[in-house]
C-alpha cells in the first residue's frame, strides 16, 4: 500500500487533533463558582433594602444594575453584583 503526501498529512492530523483538550463550556466558570461566596457578597447582605448610594462604598469590581437593564455575559467570581429594583433599592447582591 502506497501512502500519499495527502494522505500522511491527514493522518498526522487526525492524530493531532485526537490530542487537543476539548473546547471548555462558558458556563463552567458559573458552575464551578456556584455555592461559593468568591466576591464576598455574604459580608453584605445587610444592604439589602437600602438605597443605591450605598454601594459606593463597596470594593471593585463590582457592577449596578437595575433589574431588565442589558448586562454583559463575562462572568467574573470576584466582581459584586448590586441588583437595584426601580426606586434604586438594593434587592440582592451576588457574585458573578
Amino acid at each position: 500500500m502506497k501512502i500519499t503526501s495527502m494522505t500522511a498529512a491527514m493522518m498526522v492530523g487526525l492524530l493531532l487533533a485526537g490530542c487537543a483538550t476539548p473546547p471548555t463550556p462558558r458556563n463552567t466558570a458559573r458552575q464551578q463558582a456556584s455555592g461559593e461566596d468568591s466576591c464576598n457578597a455574604a459580608a453584605y447582605q445587610n444592604l439589602i433594602g437600602q438605597d443605591a448610594v450605598v454601594d459606593l462604598s463597596l470594593p471593585e469590581p463590582k457592577r449596578t444594575y437595575r433589574l431588565g437593564d442589558p448586562v454583559t455575559a463575562d462572568f467574573n467570581a470576584a466582581r459584586l453584583n448590586i441588583k437595584l429594583d426601580d426606586t434604586d433599592t438594593i434587592i440582592a447582591i451576588d457574585c458573578g
